[in-house]
């Protein structure tokens, strides 16, 4: 991959440093903070750039306002494992989230990402700087849904669910040595939501159904209660025309897998900042559009479920592999630039796209290519607890090596919105021209893609529990090695001799 030497217009900043308690973490890898001009004069926001600069020392740059393209040459400069767009609510909708998408991998020369992303913002600057100054991972231990059913808590601490397909449908567990508590709730599941948010502290949210930057529906196509907004508090609307304030502080994760448009900051008041300013959400996903494919959202939640990776990291290698399937299919949308700032009604988005969809598949990938925000610092951990992990992913020196924790089922792979090759983030980058071999058939594996921060390596059919497949990361010409000038040229002669890339040896995630 090559990287470019560029000069660049973008400014370093000078820092002011926040609060003593924000310490250096180490290590992190790269990390750069990108902050609009218009922001990086008020000193308030900067409280959360300095955290950032101070937690994992960050490099700094601002770009013009609206013009977030413009850190392209810095960003081929610093060459970052993640990047943080620190930005009022104001300037931190789709157009922000569109443009990230696209800036983001055209870092190098290939067609994938190449950093970890979010955005920080919230209804007020305090809510950014507590997004930010998370200290610990957070492993999920208590849950709640919108999707539940009577076993959904059965194997979590605490937590509770209703139910988006009956509005008489609640459950709720108030500690790990208590029984789930199935109750009917009339005439709506509004006040028990609300009594549960205050009552239960759950590390992670997820929902669906009907929603927009305004409400979101409790019950699927149903006047059967609402989530609103206002002045970025959330009150729950039951449909006897009572409201209850959702008051929860405790740091969560929300994805909103199956909603149109909650992840759309339209306005300084709307959902998205109303989540985060009460109701404690540190990291969210949300389509900013209407969503009707959904494999950004429920791909990001499935992958996020398998244990395997961190929320931050299941969001971006699902948007890899929906730019592996695209690239697969028609490799012309994979590739094309979509204004930011253009008409994202899905028929005249349609008519603009210079390359055609074929087909539902192709449409519903180019959809949701580059509209799905994650809001959070893109480094902080929220992980499932390990018992529920499906894969142990590990690799020493070049070898990759996949053991089946329990008995795992993947789809053909012509079903694309379904099948999810196995993902891994690297420590250290490859180097140019690394195939992925099955080390059983010491054939280069079909499909398999390696960047400099991750490989996708594709697996078909069932594995049981105990099965282990072994891979090899291999530099031997005869699988279509050329070496490129990079940056790291001496580096990479060193490991196209030693076949070694990474010195140390632990469990990926």
């Amino acid at each position: 991959m090559t990287k470019r030497l560029l000069f660049s217009l973008v400014v370093v900043l000078p820092i002011l440093f926040a609060d003593a308690e924000i310490k250096p973490v180490s290590p992190v890898g790269r990390y750069v903070v990108a902050v609009e001009s218009d922001t990086a004069r008020d000193a308030n926001w900067m409280r959360a750039v300095s955290a950032l600069r101070t937690k994992y020392r960050a490099t700094v740059l601002t770009y013009p306002a609206a013009n977030p393209e413009s850190l392209l040459p810095g960003l081929r400069r610093a060459a970052p494992r993640y990047v943080c767009f620190v930005a009022k609510p104001e300037r931190a909708g789709r157009a922000l989230v569109v443009a990230a998408a696209q800036l983001l991998r055209r870092i190098d020369d290939d067609p994938y990402g190449d950093a970890l992303w979010g955005i920080v913002t919230g209804y007020d600057a305090s809510d950014a700087l507590r997004l930010v100054s998370q200290a610990k991972p957070l492993v999920i231990q208590s849950i709640a849904t919108s999707m539940g059913g009577p076993h959904c808590l059965d194997d979590w601490k605490s937590g509770f669910a209703s139910n988006e397909s009956n509005r008489n449908d609640f459950w709720s567990k108030v500690s790990d040595s208590a029984p789930v508590a199935a109750q009917r709730v009339e005439p709506d599941p509004a006040q028990a939501l609300a009594n549960a948010f205050r009552k239960i502290p759950v590390d992670y949210w997820a929902t669906s159904g009907h929603a927009s930057e305004r409400n979101w529906q409790i019950i699927y196509n149903q006047n059967a209660g609402s989530l609103v907004h206002q002045n970025g508090n959330l009150f729950f609307a039951s449909s006897n025309g009572k409201r209850y304030p959702l008051v929860s502080r405790n740091p969560k994760l929300y994805l909103a897998a199956g909603n149109c448009l909650i992840g759309n900051i339209d306005r300084k008041d709307c959902m998205a900042t109303g989540w985060i300013h009460s109701g404690g959400v540190a990291q969210m996903l949300g389509y900013t559009v209407p969503t009707f494919y959904g494999f950004m959202g429920w791909g990001t939640k499935s992958f996020f479920e398998t244990g395997r990776y961190s929320a931050a990291e299941a969001f971006f290698l699902n948007n890899q592999i929906l730019l592996w399937a695209l690239g697969d299919s028609n490799a012309g949308l994979r590739d094309l630039k979509i204004d930011p700032k253009g008409n994202f009604d899905i028929k005249a988005f349609l008519q603009n796209l210079d390359v055609k969809p074929r087909g539902q598949d192709e449409v519903g990938l180019v959809w949701d290519r580059d509209t799905v925000a994650f809001y959070g610092d893109p480094a902080w951990r929220v992980t499932y607890p390990e018992r529920r992990r499906d894969i142990e992913i590990s690799q020493e020196k070049n070898e990759i090596t996949l053991r089946f924790l329990r008995e795992v089922g993947f789809p053909d792979k012509g079903r694309r919105k379904d099948y999810r090759p196995v993902a891994l983030l690297f420590d250290t980058p490859p180097p140019p021209g690394a195939v992925v071999v099955d080390a059983a058939t010491a054939k280069p594996v079909e499909g398999a893609v390696v960047t400099e921060l991750f490989a996708l390596i594709p697996i078909t059919g069932q594995h049981p529990k105990g099965e282990t497949l072994r891979f090899v990361l291999s530099l031997d010409s005869s699988f279509g090695f050329s070496r490129r000038a990079t940056a790291g040229a001496e580096y990479a002669e060193k490991v196209s001799k030693t076949g070694i890339f990474r010195p140390q040896t632990r469990t990926l995630r």
